[in-house]
C-alpha cells in the first residue's frame, strides 16, 4: 500500500535542503497531482555518494503540476504542465481548497 494513490493532490513542503535532492526548487510550496507511483529507490542523498547497493531507500512519485500555478505571470496555455519526481518525504497532502 503506497501513502499517495495516482490523482490524489499533493504539496511539496517548503523546505531547504543542505544536500543534494531532486526535489527542484520552483516546485517547492505548489501543489500537483499524483500521475505515477515508483517503488523504493535510494534516497538522492545516499545515491550521490554512490551507496547504490547499502543506501536508505524511500518511494518516489511523479507529481503534475499546471504551469500556471508555477510560474507568475505565465505566457503558454492554461493546459500547460510539468511533471517532476518527488521523494514521499517531501509531499504532504493537499489541503482543500473549498
Amino acid at each position: 500500500m503506497t501513502k499517495y494513490q495516482i490523482g490524489d493532490r499533493v504539496t511539496v513542503k517548503d523546505a531547504t535542503s543542505l544536500f543534494h535532492t531532486r526535489t527542484q526548487a520552483f516546485v517547492r510550496g505548489h501543489t500537483g497531482v499524483v500521475v505515477e507511483y515508483r517503488p523504493e529507490w535510494v534516497i538522492p542523498e545516499d545515491e550521490a555518494w554512490d551507496r547504490l547497493e547499502n543506501g536508505r531507500t524511500e518511494p518516489f512519485y511523479v507529481v503534475r503540476f499546471l504551469q500556471t500555478d508555477l510560474w507568475d505571470p505565465y505566457t503558454g496555455f492554461d493546459v500547460d504542465t510539468l511533471e517532476t519526481e518527488c521523494s514521499e518525504r517531501w509531499l504532504a497532502p493537499a489541503k482543500d481548497e473549498a
